[in-house]
């Protein structure tokens, strides 16, 4: 590559020195100056041959393991795609991936040359890769998607190793390309220390004659190229903040400075590049361990704020009504907009991603902030074919830089940003999957309220706390008299009714921390944590009054009266486990229906007395309480009543 020198080189600034030193040693500082300019053309071209060799090596191998590890991502997407369409799309654009891949390495093998160690690196990077897309063909046969353990295995176990064998042998060819690269710096190195001492010893030899000449030999070429050296040594040790020195002159020194500067720039975004991708993968890793949406949100807050920390995101979900998204995380600062309309976004509007600020043609999306920088882009995310969410990154980096490099430096995070989003989508998927299975194994198809296995989940829980801080649980049972008539006079249409409407009652009566559940049939317990049984045994009243107050229809008709045999126990007294207390309740059940049916009976014998009548006897225990008050004289009657209403 030519070199455009300016008009005043060092050569020439060396030369004219030297003329205005004895006639004697013109031949030996002419010398000087000749070697001088040979040593800083080797230096150069050595810089020059690590920017025309190592630096595009690099940066197409980097580009390289970052299209590979798309191509990894679309193809596992394709692998858990069940949908036909989205899979075909997954499907095409892995294939577009893997011929992109092949132009690359086909381009990459083209630049080796006669290179017999990079040679073999490609030779096992090639191995490795097909190795990697014969397992990706695995993973994509049709049979293989029917078995979900099978997929889970190729996709989990199987190919993670392939994968990673790709991978590495990328980085072993990046290694090698820096080793050569280093070989050729500690090469460049030698001679400047060469070139050094023979100055050094010219200068000895010249000193009584040319003191000026000496110093300006000293101080114009031997410190620069030894600063120079000093910068090149910390760069190849993998020191990358090091100082540059003299690279605003205008001479030779200032362009192997400059071109030092590219050089480590490239190594900067290479290894930015490099932790980048290392990375997201750990990031789908740790995602995929989330074990619920909080913390999902939590973990992806964390990580996509230290991994561009010069902008700030907000991650939106719809919300179960499909008509707003709400804030899901946010990280570098706290989001203005809680709540986001899809029509307020382009990208969502538009079906794709939207990045302004780069376009010549653009418009503001109106959940943006008048405050916010122009530089911004909204990335939907995507779930097999379904849109369940947005990424908005705005850029916010307040430091000394142009537009220009403001907009390159957001363009770098955007295209960041995409990347996380894929990740992002199959985590939130999986996890949305993993929500609504268990939300299924929990609950009661027919009424809605939780099942067996919730409430024997729930009950050793509680009854663990409760006998940690000596606090009350108590549990309530019971049965729908002569539900087998409904069954058998009007239909099981008929009793599927009957118990909807007494899960919406226990619903609507039990909340915040109680647990109604159906153990099934016509057979219905509620968990009441931090409830004694006295407290216990009046809700079950009021539920039963609730339940007998019923009017149903069904068909042309009214069906029957509902009622209920409710039975209550507590802890500790009924018992210390779940089956213990449950079977206690029961046979307070039991006696319910012995005596009657259609009332409460407690574990110790007792029973809650019908609503009406304890609604009089509350009524008249407060007429004596203002009596006693008014006359102020308190009566033993009146203080049992207190006590009653205590």
């Amino acid at each position: 590559m030519a070199l455009n020198l300016p008009q005043i080189s060092l050569s020439v600034s060396i030369r004219n020195s030297l003329l205005t030193s004895v006639f004697l040693l013109l031949a030996i500082l002419a010398g000087v100056s000749v070697l001088a300019t040979m040593r800083l053309s080797a230096l150069q071209d050595a810089v020059e041959s690590i920017n025309r060799d190592r630096v595009p090596k690099i940066q197409a191998l980097g580009d390289l393991n970052v299209s590979i590890a798309h191509a990894h991502l679309v193809a596992i997407r394709a692998a858990l795609s069940t949908a036909p369409d989205p899979r075909a799309e997954a499907e095409g654009e892995l294939r577009r991936r893997i011929v992109e891949v092949q132009a690359k390495l086909a381009r990459f093998q083209e630049t080796i040359g006669s290179d017999a160690p990079m040679k073999m690196a490609f030779d096992q990077l090639i191995n490795k890769w097909d190795l990697y897309l014969k397992q990706q063909a695995v993973v994509l046969e049709p049979e293989v998607g029917a078995s979900r353990n099978r997929l889970e295995h190729e996709v989990n176990v199987q190919t993670p190793p392939i994968f990673q064998a790709v991978v590495d042998a990328v980085e072993h060819a990046i290694k090698l390309a820096d080793h050569r690269a280093d070989s050729a710096i500690q090469d460049a190195t030698l001679d400047a220390q060469l070139f050094r001492w023979v100055l050094w010893s010219v200068n000895g030899v010249s000193v009584m004659i040319g003191l000026a000449t000496l110093f300006f030999v000293i101080h114009d070429v031997s410190m620069p190229i030894f600063r120079i050296t000093r910068s090149m040594e910390a760069i190849a040790k993998g020191e990358l903040q090091t100082e540059i020195p003299y690279a605003d002159h205008t001479n030779e020194l200032g362009l192997m400075a400059r071109a030092l500067a590219v050089f480590r720039a490239s190594l900067v975004e290479n290894e930015r590049l490099n932790a980048a991708t290392r990375t997201l993968s750990e990031l789908s890793e740790w995602l995929q361990s989330a074990k619920s949406e909080s913390e999902l949100y939590q973990m992806i807050s964390k990580v996509l704020g230290g991994l561009m920390p010069e902008c700030t995101g907000t991650l939106y979900i719809y919300a179960d009504s499909r008509d707003v998204l709400e804030v899901a995380a946010e990280w570098n600062g706290e989001a203005r907009t809680r709540f986001l309309h899809p029509d307020d976004c382009w990208s969502l509007r538009r079906g794709h991603v939207y990045i302004h600020g780069t376009n010549e043609v653009e418009f503001r999306c109106d959940h943006v902030h008048d405050g916010a920088d122009e530089n911004y882009c909204c990335i939907p995310i995507l779930a097999h074919g379904e849109t369940v969410g947005l990424l908005h990154v705005e850029y916010n980096f307040k430091g000394e830089e142009t537009a220009a490099q403001a907009k390159a430096r957001f363009a770098d995070r955007a295209r960041l940003g995409l990347a996380c989003a894929e990740h992002l989508s199959i985590a939130i998927a999986n996890m949305k999957l993993r929500e609504g299975l268990r939300d299924q194994s929990l609950r009661d198809a027919l009424t809605g309220l939780n099942n067996r296995r919730c409430l024997i989940e729930t009950a050793r829980r509680e009854l663990l706390r409760a006998s940690r801080n000596g606090t009350p649980v108590s549990l309530v049972t019971l049965d729908i008299d002569h539900f087998k008539s409904f069954n058998d006079n009007h239909g099981h249409e008929a009793g599927d009714t009957v118990l909807r409407h007494v899960g919406e009652i226990l619903k609507a009566g039990f909340t915040d921390g109680d647990l109604p559940c159906r153990l099934g049939g016509e057979e219905f317990v509620v968990l009441l944590p931090n409830c004694t049984i006295d407290e216990a045994a009046l809700r079950a009243e009021e539920l039963r009054a609730r339940v007998e107050a019923l009017n149903i229809s069904y068909g042309d008709g009214m069906l029957p009266r509902v009622t209920v045999s409710v039975g209550v126990a507590a802890y500790p007294e009924a018992g210390i486990d779940l089956p213990e207390i449950l079977r206690v309740a029961d046979g307070a059940l039991y006696r319910a229906k012995h005596r009657g049916r259609n009332r409460v009976e407690l574990a110790n014998g007792g029973m809650v007395p019908p609503i009406d009548e304890m609604t009089n006897r509350a009524v008249a225990t407060l007429d004596a309480i203002v009596a006693r008050a008014e006359s102020g004289a308190p009566t033993p009657g009146n203080q049992e009543d207190d006590q009653r209403v205590a």
